[in-house]
């Protein structure tokens, strides 16, 4: 601790040999007597060895703050440096404390969502492993159940890719009609096995990304054929356009009015998606979010045994309806 101070105070110890050296040559230059220069000396140093020794117990106190695993108070800091650099170091952890909460909040939260995750995708897996042990197997329910595997993989790698979503966007000029029409196709499948029709009307150009909007509609159809009963005519899902929104309307069995603030949620599924144990909420929430990052709004109004209605909102005050 002696070298620490020694070393911490080189500056005041280099200018007091100076002043001494400087007092022994206007000594001798003077041609005073040695002892004239033995009491010069001791007026010197009886003072310098009283604020020296004040120095060194201030800073042994705080050598040994430092050396202890008590927190160290502030109050009996005395160095203004010192003082700085401690209220440095508090800022610092503190932002070091809030990052490490908020990653683990983070990893807590993407665990939680595996979790759900892995639940969903289970029934799909378990309904394509009983159809392979009866014979003959039936080759369209089975590839329907790889098709509903798909979409849950590719929900999840979405999911792990939202946080570069910013640096992942490609905005152009997009016509919905095709994209749409080109989503439907993709889930025919799940139409026709639920004997759903679906109509598709006239819809705007609007400034999107493609991919993302095309993972939008994908997620608001899935859900509204989820939840749409079987069979024509009263089984149906419209898209169309009304206002600055795009609306994705079914005939379904409805959201409880409790459950509508909470639908686009993390991980929450409502009263409906508990009944049918196949929702993880997953779907909606990641549509909200990617919708917030292109600019737009997602709402829905609902009635129960009457259907839902999902709506995008588009910022574009002028549409080009086709």
């Amino acid at each position: 601790m002696m070298k620490a101070y020694c070393r911490s105070r080189w500056a005041i110890w280099l200018l007091l040999a100076t002043l001494l050296a400087t007092g022994f040559l206007a000594s001798w230059l003077l041609a005073n007597s040695f002892e004239i220069v033995l009491n010069m000396w001791f007026f010197a140093t009886a003072p310098l060895a009283v604020i020296v020794s004040i120095d060194y117990w201030r800073f042994r106190r705080e050598w040994q703050q430092l050396q202890d695993d008590h927190p160290i108070d502030p109050v009996q800091i005395t160095d203004p440096l010192s003082l700085a650099y401690y209220q440095k170091i508090q800022t610092l952890t503190q932002k070091l404390r809030t990052t490490r909460d908020t990653a683990h909040e983070q990893e807590q939260e993407t665990l939680d969502t595996l979790q759900l995750w892995t639940h969903q995708i289970k029934t799909p897996l378990t309904a394509l492993d009983l159809l392979l042990q009866v014979e003959p197997v039936n080759a369209k329910d089975a590839r329907l159940e790889i098709s509903k595997i798909d979409r849950y993989l590719a929900v999840m790698l979405n999911y792990l890719k939202l946080t570069t979503l910013n640096t992942d966007l490609v905005l152009t000029e997009l016509p919905l009609k095709p994209l749409v029409n080109e989503t439907v196709r993709d889930l025919a499948k799940l139409f026709i096995a639920k004997d759903l029709t679906v109509t598709v009307g006239p819809l705007p150009t609007v400034i999107s990304d493609s991919q993302w909007l095309h993972f939008i509609f994908e997620q608001l159809l899935t859900n509204a054929i989820k939840y749409t009963p079987h069979g024509s005519p009263h089984g149906s899902i419209k898209i169309y356009a009304k206002g600055d929104a795009v609306m994705v309307a079914d005939t379904g069995i409805g959201i409880l009015a409790e459950d509508l603030p909470r639908i686009f949620e993390q991980g929450y599924s409502g009263y409906n998606g508990r009944a049918n144990q196949k929702a993880s909420g997953l779907g909606l929430f990641l549509s909200k979010q990617i919708a917030e990052k292109l600019g737009l709004t997602l709402t829905v109004t609902s009635e129960i045994g009457q259907g839902s209605t999902f709506a995008i909102h588009f910022p574009q005050t002028r549409w080009q309806v086709e």
